[in-house]
């Protein structure tokens, strides 16, 4: 018994220090409120489409989503964060989508404009939970990102696409 002495020693430090860390990130766990429901329709505008790629999640960051706009018309939109961030998480409850509410304001510090379509055929970006105010966890669910993107007169339209978060 003597001779294996060691090795429970060092497996029950292991498993508390696993122990530990499991309850530090549980006890700094962030999750983002609902905001107010949404109920503008989506992916209407032909020949644009918004794709993402599967999210990662790091215990520091939150989700991470990639997300890719294609563009194949002639028509040119507009992605502008003169107001606000164009692009938004939302939540799916109950057949009804909520906005997720950001921990804080973010600070507009320049205006952006990315416009797309016509010559400009792509636009990529990402959402990381953390740094966009949205917490450091999601709850189990449906999700999407919103991308807000506005025609030449200045009309909004949305594009979005959903994942799952098990």
């Amino acid at each position: 018994m003597k001779k294996y002495r060691g090795w429970v020693i060092a497996l029950l430090l292991i498993l508390l220090c696993i122990g530990g860390v499991r309850l530090v990130l549980r006890a700094t766990a962030e999750y983002p409120a609902l905001g107010e429901p949404v109920s503008y329709p989506v992916n209407q505008v032909e020949g644009f489409t918004l794709s993402i790629e599967t999210p990662t999640w790091s215990p520091f960051r939150g989700y991470t989503i990639r997300w890719a706009v294609s563009a194949e018309s002639e028509d040119i939109y507009t992605f502008s964060t003169e107001n606000a961030d164009f692009s938004n998480l939302e939540r799916c409850v109950d057949g009804q989508w909520y906005r997720l509410k950001r921990s804080q304001d973010r600070e507009n510090l320049s205006h952006l404009d990315f416009p797309l379509g016509g010559d400009s055929t792509g636009l990529q970006g990402s959402i990381v939970q953390k740094f966009d105010n949205y917490g450091t966890r999601l709850e189990p669910g449906t999700y999407r990102v919103t991308l807000e993107m506005q025609a030449e007169d200045g009309t909004p339209h949305y594009l979005a696409a959903e994942f799952d978060i098990a």
